[in-house]
């Protein structure tokens, strides 16, 4: 007897009803999952009764009205979306084309940090076909752990504890202006009391670590726009000349006979790192080394060499 001969001795199993199972998990209830058509709200209703016949326990529960995902659903969800990945990748290598990579990390990462080095990058991965996911910090976390992402570049304080990380270095911030405005003997704090600036808006641990800065110095800039994010910031800067504080690495959006940043004097530079699923690697074919490689395509100056766990 085959090892897998009991998987299917039962009926209930097939590809189509574990899709609309993870289709409804990631969708959160089955009215979003089937789009609003009440023909297939109820197919996808018997097929995950159908499922759950099958594996003998409940993978949804009924809470008023609506449906939640069981512990034991969502575990599910997360080997449906695993193998299915596996799967998906072996069909695109079968076909000849390079096998997908998914990085995911905050925009100004992408901009500043990914690009720059995009073509040392895939040499690393071996010529993948490297997919950047725009998210916030939680969710690249969680999009590695469960294998929806490859890697993550992210503040090393987002990483769970034990999860392996590769130190990539500190990111510090610079306030950028105007060449003019910096004369002899200015210092960031006498340009933040006296021309416009831009900031980001509310909200965030870096929102909250400026606004204290300022208010622990008596300074209230001259607030000419808010963004949602610092590489609008430095776009506006670029293109208008409205002053902004910015990571230190968006120095290569700015001509510096133009825009000149100087260092902010606090201490809140971030520590970034990369993050890989195990899994993922594996079933992407890629070797250990490669990570090293990639870690050192991404690494900034001084940064600490090696993969590490947290204590």
């Amino acid at each position: 007897m085959n090892e897998f001969d009991r998987l299917f001795a039962l009926a209930g199993l097939s590809l189509d009803r574990l899709r609309t199972f993870l289709r409804v998990a990631e969708a959160g209830n089955l009215s979003k999952a089937a789009l609003g058509d009440v023909t297939k709200q109820s197919q996808f209703s018997r097929q995950i009764k159908e499922l759950e016949g099958y594996f003998g326990v409940a993978l949804t529960k009924r809470v008023g009205r609506r449906i939640e995902i069981t512990p034991e659903g969502l575990r599910l969800a997360d080997l449906i979306r695993r193998h299915f990945g596996e799967l998906d990748d072996f069909r695109e290598a079968m076909n000849g084309r390079p096998v997908c990579v998914r990085i995911g990390t905050q925009g100004s990462l992408i901009d500043w940090l990914v690009l720059p080095r995009l073509a040392a990058c895939r040499d690393a991965l071996g010529g993948a076909l490297v997919e950047l996911e725009q998210l916030r910090s939680a969710d690249i976390v969680r999009g590695v752990t469960d294998g929806r992402l490859d890697f993550g570049i992210v503040r090393d304080d987002a990483v769970t504890s034990g999860m392996k990380r590769w130190q990539l270095g500190r990111i510090g911030y610079a306030l950028f202006a105007p060449k003019s405005v910096w004369k002899a003997g200015v210092t960031v704090e006498d340009v933040l009391r006296t021309v416009a600036v831009g900031e980001l808006l509310p909200g965030g641990q870096y929102s909250t670590r400026w606004r204290e800065w300022l208010a622990a110095r008596d300074i209230k800039p001259q607030v000419a726009v808010r963004m949602p994010s610092f590489v609008h910031l430095a776009r506006m800067t670029r293109d208008t000349g409205v002053a902004a504080v910015l990571p230190e690495i968006a120095r290569v959006d700015f001509d510096d006979k133009k825009i000149v940043g100087k260092p902010v004097p606090w201490k809140l530079d971030r520590q970034i790192v990369l993050i890989a699923n195990p899994r993922s690697l594996d079933r992407s074919g890629i070797r250990p080394g490669a990570v090293e490689k990639l870690a050192g395509a991404l690494r900034l100056p001084a940064a600490t060499e090696g993969g590490v766990k947290a204590p």
